[in-house]
């Protein structure tokens, strides 16, 4: 009987642990240059995106649009050669204006995750 309490018990803990895990599991943006609500001096010559986990390259994506909603890069964004938790998204010549980041994260597990942010070029 101790056996199946201590075996129960294990599978348990372990149920746990990988439901606790899978909530960790989508891909969150965890820094951005230029930063959220920065105030540049000057035009970014792109953005980055430094997520917690490495994305998938074909569903994961991001615009700049200005503050009137207009999309202003015409590329799509990239992940990093060497650091796939790492998207880049190369960025015309800035008029000063608010512009916003929007974006989309789709990492191993599947999960798409949508955000956005917003900075000011001077």
């Amino acid at each position: 009987m101790k056996a199946v309490r201590k075996y129960a018990l294990s599978m348990l803990f372990a149920a746990t642990a990988m439901a606790g895990s899978s909530a960790w599991a989508h891909a969150t943006l965890q820094s951005a240059t230029p930063a959220k609500d920065a105030e540049v001096t000057s035009s970014p010559k792109e953005v980055t995106l430094q997520f917690n986990e490495h994305l998938e390259s074909a569903f994961s994506n991001a615009k700049l649009v200005d503050s009137t909603g207009k999309e202003v890069t015409t590329q799509k964004a990239t992940l990093d050669a060497t650091d796939h938790s790492v998207m880049k998204l190369a960025v015309p010549a800035l008029t000063p204006g608010q512009y916003k980041v929007e974006y989309v994260a789709v990492g191993h597990d599947g999960h798409r995750r949508k955000g956005d942010y917003s900075f000011t070029v001077k």
